[in-house]
């Protein structure tokens, strides 16, 4: 199975030309366009699927489904007051859970960004001893654990790793949370400004199916959005 995850900055019927070359079978697109803005796009004949959640029609969180042998549903346990945290079934060779996220500023500040997955992963507890991806922009590191919020960045870890369940990137290069070597995103597109604020975690039984985890480079994708894509490949146990 290949997976892409990539906060793309709005208009992504335009921009998902610049993703087909991956190969991915299942897309989590932040900032993405509702399917009424894909009108007179040619694109229709590759998604074999795409849900949509988002309260404007220019900026929700959009799934894709691009190989037939994948399906996708919503979890009948999804939580509209956690909108953008959203429990996925997805269905192949093997089953799984998908957790896709756009985490954002909401009226409290106290659960904003973390704040909100924190409050959703706790609320969706019982869900999480399944196989489970939970991917998308978090809009979080553990360099803000500082910033008061009802959990910290750490708190989310800790809690996922109590059921065996770690960031990819971090898994793979035996990196420590706050001290990435790889961003991405860069603010306001600069250079100068990276942080690493998007994540794929997974359930120990599919990291141990990692093939490949890339994240794209400032040099290729910049122009496109202020997020680099992070693309995984797992073994053919997931229906390659």
């Amino acid at each position: 199975m290949k997976f892409v995850t990539w906060n793309a900055s709005m208009r992504f019927r335009d921009k998902i030309d610049s993703i087909f070359p991956f190969n991915a079978d299942i897309l989590v697109i932040p900032e993405c366009e509702a399917p009424e803005k894909w009108s007179g796009k040619n694109h229709h004949k590759d998604i074999h699927q795409f849900l949509w959640f988002g309260d404007n029609l220019n900026k929700g969180i959009g799934i894709f489904i691009l190989n037939e042998a994948f399906s996708i549903k919503l979890h009948p346990s999804y939580n509209k007051d956690f909108r953008y945290i959203i429990p996925l079934i997805v269905t192949g060779k093997q089953s799984f859970l998908l957790f896709a996220v756009w985490s954002q500023l909401t009226k409290s500040k106290f659960d904003s960004y973390i704040g909100q997955i924190f409050l959703a992963l706790k609320y969706y507890k019982s869900l999480l001893n399944e196989p489970c991806i939970i991917a998308g922009d978090w809009n979080s590191n553990k360099i803000f654990d500082h910033i008061k919020r009802v959990g910290t960045h750490s708190d989310v870890v800790d809690l996922l790793e109590k059921v065996n369940i770690r960031s990819a990137h971090h898994h793979l290069l035996n990196e420590e949370h706050g001290l990435e070597m790889q961003p991405t995103h860069y603010f306001r597109k600069n250079k100068s400004s990276p942080f690493h604020i998007d994540f794929i975690f997974a359930s120990e039984t599919l990291l141990k199916q990692i093939r490949t985890l890339e994240i794209g480079t400032y040099e290729k994708w910049i122009n496109l959005s202020d997020h680099m894509p992070i693309f995984m490949e797992l073994n053919s146990e997931l229906g390659d």
